[in-house]
């Protein structure tokens, strides 16, 4: 599994912060969060996914990535709709609208760090789907570019099913991000874990 130390410390860092029990209650600093947010984070969201979320972050990424050229803006916008939609249609903690549509909910995060943005996603698995995408993970992982690009295209001959779109998503964010996928899985209970990819993207884009 590839570990970029940089990027994996920025995942761990965004997780929990302050959420310690004491006294039967959860001590959670906002001043800390705060901080948090002023060291190199751009954009940070946390809570159900749709259509009308990913228009407005979209919109927010345009203003926040202006250091960027436009292939790189182009890239992370990219990078955001794959992984976003992974949120959306695969966290394993959803909520309800009012006209009882599912949504998905997970965590997504943009930093920049000097040459390069990272982003990272981040939702609620069951620990029963998520062995096959690690394994495909590592696949994407191994494979140079055009490797990348007939993995895909098998992929792609295996239809159909949302797993599978999924996987294809993944792939597609390597392809685009030209850098690996940083993946971490750390357990919260018998059942489910909360997953994480990050993806590093240059700033300078030929």
């Amino acid at each position: 599994m590839h570990k970029n130390k940089k990027c994996t410390k920025f995942a761990k860092n965004i997780k929990r912060i302050g959420m310690e029990k004491l006294d039967g209650k959860y001590d959670f600093s906002l001043y800390e969060y705060h901080n948090l947010l002023q060291q190199n984070i751009l954009v940070s969201y946390k809570g159900p996914i749709d259509e009308r979320i990913m228009n407005v972050i979209g919109d927010n990424i345009e203003l926040v990535t202006n250091d960027g050229n436009d292939k790189a803006k182009s890239k992370i916008f990219k990078i955001f709709m794959e992984l976003a939609q992974n949120v959306w249609l695969y966290s394993a903690e959803s909520c309800k609208t009012a006209s009882g549509r599912k949504l998905g909910m997970g965590t997504l995060v943009i930093g920049e760090f000097g040459d390069s943005y990272t982003f990272v996603t981040g939702n609620v698995v069951r620990n029963s789907d998520i062995e096959p995408v690690i394994e495909k993970c590592e696949i994407i992982n191994s494979l140079d570019r055009d490797s990348l690009r007939e993995y895909r295209r098998e992929q792609r001959r295996l239809g159909g099913d949302k797993k599978n779109s999924g996987n294809i998503g993944l792939i597609q964010v390597a392809l685009t991000a030209e850098s690996p996928l940083d993946i971490e899985l750390t357990p919260v209970s018998d059942d489910e874990s909360f997953f994480s990819v990050a993806v590093k993207i240059k700033k300078t884009v030929n």
